[in-house]
């Protein structure tokens, strides 16, 4: 938890600064002796916000740093504290002054208690001040190219190429012999059975629904099949939901039918005289009891052979369960070191108006498309953070970063995709970690999402 909290320090202090710049401005903050302190505690937020952008990306490379950034993200949800409670007495202060209008009662003890509240309220906001100015002091020691001027632009604030609202469309490297084996495989064997399939294995980021997604338009082209759907299944193995899903995707029009053998007779008829494709991305479930129900009811409605059934899986104990149908397996390898560099390369230019990488640029990358362990994911993220920070300092920053050395597969991961995310602008920051308020994969809208974050401010 306090790794998370060190990335979203911008949006603490933000929210801090506006606080104490609107709280400032009240007459009763003036009344109170209270107005000096607030815009001194606005004034010492700003000045380390200009330090923030460098720090946070820089913090997994440099401890010091790390550390500077915890004591920051100390002091600043103690300032937030201090400001909620503030605002929390100025409202009780005005609710006691109408209080008071209509009764006309005032009372010593309740002039002493406002009194006290001041002078600790002042104490409190000095001591954020002075901690807040000593940490600013050792940043600029930490951080001095961002204040002066030597910043990622001339006009203070880093440039990013324009994006668009295309899918990504990145360069789809090292896996064509996989696509034509399993398209072969399919072929072959759905002709002799009513139902089968293959189980595509692979741990994460190895590119398992990358892969399927080429496998799905390449039977379109091909037209082996009459349908095709994709189900995402995760975690949850609900066959009611990717009997319904499934149904959906055939027909737009029919859905929420809560009755399974409704949804069956209606499934049944879609597929009367058609051979289709399912495919089951990232399936966790290992109960066999769940597939061998699954498996059944598709089977009752089946009456022409040629079905297939594509699943992607991290786990062997699923491709195993799913042998009970005519199922083949095919076990994912990496990819090679050449191939990472091709992804990052395809990454990076996308993002520039060059038609190839600097040479001194293409040596560091070389290194860090070592460091992607075979990983088409890991490579096209890190190709994505290379392509805002084109410069030789950022790219050796990347190649020396920590993250690269653990050695557990699945943190392993997750701690180089960091890498990205920690050299994100503060505001995408944001953005991003808002994202974190939907369910795994659940479908969000753009439209609905932007208005959603323009509603946070």
């Amino acid at each position: 938890m306090a790794e998370l909290a060190l990335n979203f320090v911008s949006p603490i202090i933000e929210t801090a600064v506006s606080k104490a710049i609107s709280f400032a401005a009240e007459q009763i903050s003036t009344a109170w002796g209270l107005e000096k302190e607030l815009r001194e505690l606005a004034q010492a937020l700003t000045m380390i916000q200009r330090l923030l952008q460098d720090a946070e990306g820089r913090q997994e490379s440099v401890p010091a740093i790390r550390n500077w950034l915890q004591r920051l993200t100390d002091v600043a949800y103690e300032a937030v504290d201090v400001l909620d409670e503030y605002e929390y007495e100025v409202l009780n202060h005005k609710v006691q002054t109408q209080g008071r209008k209509r009764k006309l009662v005032h009372t010593f003890f309740g002039v002493f208690n406002r009194i006290a509240f001041r002078l600790s309220m002042a104490n409190k906001i000095r001591k954020i001040n002075k901690t807040l100015n000593e940490i600013n002091n050792e940043g600029v020691s930490l951080l001095p190219i961002r204040l002066s001027g030597q910043s990622h632009s001339t006009a203070g604030a880093r440039q990013y190429p324009e994006t668009d609202s295309i899918p990504d469309c990145s360069k789809f490297v090292g896996r064509l012999n996989d696509v034509l084996e399993i398209v072969n495989k399919l072929d072959n064997i759905r002709s002799q059975h009513i139902l089968s399939g293959i189980s595509i294995v692979g741990f994460g980021g190895i590119g398992k629904t990358t892969l399927a997604k080429s496998i799905c338009s390449m039977v379109k082209e091909q037209k082996l099949y009459d349908l095709v759907a994709w189900v995402c299944v995760s975690e949850e193995f609900d066959e009611k939901i990717i009997l319904g899903d499934m149904l959906e995707y055939f027909d737009s029009f029919v859905g929420g039918m809560n009755n399974i053998d409704a949804l069956m007779q209606k499934l049944g008829q879609k597929l009367e005289n058609r051979k289709f494709l399912l495919v089951l991305d990232d399936v966790w479930n290992e109960d066999r009891g769940k597939w061998d129900s699954f498996n059944s009811r598709l089977l009752k409605i089946l009456k022409t052979s040629g079905n297939s059934i594509l699943v992607t899986t991290r786990s062997d104990k699923v491709a195993s369960i799913m042998e009970a149908l005519p199922m083949q397996k095919h076990d994912m390898v990496k990819l090679s070191d050449h191939e990472c560099w091709l992804i990052i390369e395809d990454r990076v230019l996308r993002s520039s108006t060059e038609t190839s990488i600097p040479l001194d640029l293409e040596g560091i990358g070389q290194e860090i498309a070592k460091k992607c362990g075979g990983l088409p994911l890991v490579a096209s993220v890190i190709g994505g953070a290379l392509s805002r920070e084109m410069k030789t300092d950022k790219w050796q920053e990347i190649l020396d970063d920590k993250a690269w050395i653990l050695q557990d597969e699945n943190n392993k991961i997750l701690s180089i995709l960091k890498i990205s995310f920690d050299r994100l602008p503060s505001s995408l920051k944001k953005c991003f970690s808002y994202c974190s308020i939907f369910p795994k994969d659940a479908v969000i809208f753009i439209d609905d999402l932007i208005q959603l974050w323009v509603a946070q401010g």
